[in-house]
């Protein structure tokens, strides 16, 4: 999607880490936006592009986004998805556009709203919805395959690591050991696509490269102009100068002045005085259109239709909605072919409990936090044997907020499918098992047998960062010393 070879510029400013640990650290640890996670936006028509390639068990296309949810809140990620609106325009990638919301819009939006993620509609096209929610800071980074996002004023974008990308099989994302882990991502920030040696690309630069060899709005481009060219001539300048004159003339002015600009585009072609283009290209100078660029093209990534163009207030998203235990349950009896209490019951012990666990931890960091705001005090857990203040562990912290998830889960479903064997319907298929687009992951065994389904009550060790746990731990501790 997006500018055809664009990423492949771009690659060499690319840092391949963690998802996880940019989640953490970034996130959680960093707290800038006061919600102790790592806030991102994504594009929902993508997830949809995506769903489509799902072939496996009942409503195949949901189970994709139902597990890439499950997955999104494996981490301390704050998810904020947006949907085109009524203004995305009419053609693009050369088809006309339907102005009808996807089919998957209403199960895709009770997912959201069951693991407690925020949504919106855009005015127009959500790519650039995005890209202003990034650039003003109401979202740290944009979650994305489309590169688009960058041309739209983008300050940073994650590539979605998704193994369907052809890109991504090409040059798969490996973490440190050499292997495709599913965790690691590339990240891509605007400030150093501009710093970079090798690329030295702006945002009027990008949009440049999109008009030349061809975007969303306009896929051919211009004839016999690749994208080496056309970022050879956004280094001269001339993608800054476009974007600019598109901000700040009005549609008359703007006109008349790409006549001079157009100029000096030919005559760069054709003396290569710059040195950046390798050689002069007197065949490509000529190719250049009298009526380029296409001046509706050029607005439509300079000017898009966003919440700021609209004059529309942009929402403070806080994040405070607590992901249902019962809704899922409920959304996964409705939806999955597995949906049956002691079903869902088991399964939700590895899909479910850990990413409820780490949510409770966060969401006693933030209470601390604002504790700490309003000066109010953070009593410390009283030890039952010496009577005397204590840390406090994270299991007890869990404790105060939810004493049953079993029950929580039980309680969500209606029974509304007949029971099947447990041990039938049981195969093994956690989400060890399952991939973000719900299908099984690469390399795992077969012809082992079936595992026994684990008992829902049992234990269950689980992963968490130790920050997590310092946070708490450190601010009981220092109350407990002021106490003794």
């Amino acid at each position: 999607m997006g500018v055809a070879g664009l990423w492949e510029v771009l690659r060499p400013a690319g840092q391949t880490q963690s998802l996880t640990h940019l989640s953490v650290t970034q996130g959680f640890e960093a707290n800038a936006g006061g919600r102790r996670g790592f806030r991102i936006g994504i594009d929902a028509s993508i997830w949809f592009f995506h769903a489509t390639y799902s072939k496996e068990g009942e409503n195949p296309e949901l189970r994709t986004l139902f597990f890439r949810c499950s997955r999104l809140m494996s981490m301390p990620l704050l998810p904020l998805f947006v949907f085109d609106g009524p203004k995305r325009p009419l053609v693009k990638h050369g088809k006309r556009v339907s102005g009808k919301a996807h089919w998957l819009t209403t199960g895709m939006k009770n997912i959201i709203a069951a693991f407690g993620f925020e949504w919106r509609t855009a005015p127009g096209e959500a790519e650039a919805e995005l890209a202003y929610l990034n650039r003003i800071g109401s979202i740290d980074a944009v979650l994305s395959d489309d590169v688009d996002n960058f041309l739209f004023g983008a300050t940073m974008v994650i590539r979605n690591p998704s193994n369907m990308l052809s890109g991504n099989r090409a040059h798969p994302v490996k973490n440190a050991d050499g292997h495709d882990d599913g965790n690691h991502v590339v990240t891509y920030r605007a400030s150093d696509l501009l710093s970079h040696d090798d690329i030295h690309l702006s945002h009027g630069g990008c949009i440049l490269i999109g008009l030349l060899a061809g975007g969303d709005y306009h896929q051919a481009g211009v004839q016999g102009c690749g994208k080496l060219i056309a970022a050879a001539l956004a280094r001269c300048g001339f993608g800054d100068q476009l974007l600019q004159a598109a901000s700040s003339l009005s549609r008359a002015e703007l006109e008349k002045w790409l006549d001079t600009w157009r100029d000096e585009v030919r005559k760069e072609l054709r003396t290569n005085r710059s040195g950046l283009i390798g050689s002069k290209k007197p065949a490509l100078a000529k190719a250049i259109p009298d009526d380029f660029p296409d001046v509706d093209i050029l607005l439509s990534y300079t000017n898009p239709i966003t919440s700021e163009t609209e004059g529309k207030p942009v929402t403070d998203y806080t994040w405070e909605q607590e992901p249902d235990i019962g809704k899922i349950a409920q959304l996964c009896e409705l939806y999955f072919e597995w949906g049956v209490k002691d079903i869902i019951v088991k399964r939700f012990r590895t899909i479910l409990w850990p990413s409820i666990v780490q949510h409770i931890l966060r969401r006693g960091a933030i209470e601390n936090d604002e504790k700490r705001r309003k000066g109010l005090p953070m009593s410390p857990i009283t030890c039952k044997t010496t009577g005397k203040p204590s840390p406090g562990t994270s299991s007890k912290v869990i404790t105060k907020y939810f004493s049953s998830f079993v029950q929580l889960a039980r309680d969500g479903v209606r029974g509304m499918r007949p029971q099947i064997e447990v041990d039938a319907a049981f195969d093994g298929s956690d989400s060890d098992d399952e991939d973000e687009d719900g299908g099984k992951q690469k390399g795992k065994s077969k012809g082992k047998g079936k595992k026994p389904p684990p008992d829902p009550e049992s234990h269950l060790r689980v992963w968490m960062p130790a920050s997590f746990d310092d946070i708490q731990r450190r601010k009981l501790e220092k109350k407990s010393k002021k106490l003794n």
